[in-house]
């Protein structure tokens, strides 16, 4: 699948999030107010300039703080927003959940910049919590998920993001990408399960026992991350490959079923040709040569 998440579109799109906030007019403009224009017209270093004469005034104004690290994140000052965001949704009390929801979702951004994802997602689930009917909030999720391999919640997302905002085409492609995804590889995994013998599918209901690799499937699927370095944190990507082994539950063919591309390929292949010795697949209580289809999964180039 194509990198979902970009993260310069996505900020961009956080950064103009404050026109929904409140404004108050004033007859004589604030250090605060003064900021908040300079925000609006992306003068980022002239609004912290302004917010932070007004944290002089008051250091526990949550506003002028959210305002100063939308305005960092801007400036990809990406350390220092995070500082301000947590602080400042820390002061923004309930009354203004609103405001306290967007300090969330740019907080969000600086963690994604600063490669914190765990934290980014907890961030992102605060602001939903906070303003559950903010379109960008359920896609900008959406993406992550993603890109972790969460693919049902990442569509979940998509769809509820189309829910609020149903002419927003990015979304829809990105949903309609994801879904296709999910269900050729579902179609690939469904495949996995089935062991061939002298060229005909038999299953357990015939008398059937698959061959077994030592400790069992998980112990497979640990040995194989191992060596291809993917981890559920990662967005995945998938070779299919045929292993046959024979009688005495030695791997003596691999071929690709479902392939990626060569790289990939070729190192699924290593993978497999050089996998522990099985127990055999047996039929009538009788060792025979299976041929079984192992999903190996690497992180997303």
């Amino acid at each position: 699948m194509k990198t979902r998440l970009t993260i310069i579109v996505l900020l961009l799109a956080a950064l103009t999030a404050s026109t929904a906030m409140a404004r108050v007019p004033r007859k004589k403009p604030t250090a605060l107010d003064k900021g908040m224009v300079a925000y609006d017209n992306q003068n980022y270093q002239e609004a912290i300039q302004w917010m932070d004469e007004a944290l002089a005034a008051n250091a526990d104004n949550g506003i002028a703080l959210a305002y100063k690290g939308a305005s960092l994140l801007g400036l990809e000052r990406l350390s220092e927003a995070d500082a301000a965001l947590s602080r400042a949704a820390e002061l923004i009390d309930d009354v203004n959940t609103t405001t306290r929801a967007w300090v969330h979702s740019n907080r969000f951004f600086a963690l994604i910049g600063l490669g914190d994802t765990i934290t980014a997602m907890q961030e992102i689930d605060k602001a939903i919590a906070d303003d559950n009917r903010q379109a960008s909030y359920y896609r900008n999720r959406g993406a992550i998920r993603s890109e972790q391999g969460d693919l049902e919640g990442a569509i979940a997302d998509y769809d509820k993001s189309l829910e609020l905002n149903p002419d927003n085409a990015q979304v829809r492609a990105m949903r309609d990408e994801t879904a296709e995804y999910l269900k050729n590889y579902n179609q690939a995994v469904a495949q996995a399960g089935k062991v061939t013998i002298t060229e005909r599918e038999i299953t357990a209901d015939d008398g059937l026992v698959e061959p077994q690799f030592p400790g069992g499937m998980d112990a497979l699927r640990e040995y194989i991350y191992k060596k291809t370095g993917w981890n559920s944190s990662k967005a995945p990507v998938s070779v299919m490959v045929d292993v046959t082994v024979d009688r005495a539950g030695k791997v003596t063919k691999a071929v690709v079923n479902k392939g990626y591309n060569a790289k990939l390929d070729k190192k699924a292949l290593d993978i497999c040709h050089k996998l522990p010795k099985f127990e055999p697949a047996t039929f009538n209580d009788e060792p025979v040569e299976s041929t079984i289809t192992i999903p190996v999964r690497f992180p997303k180039p």
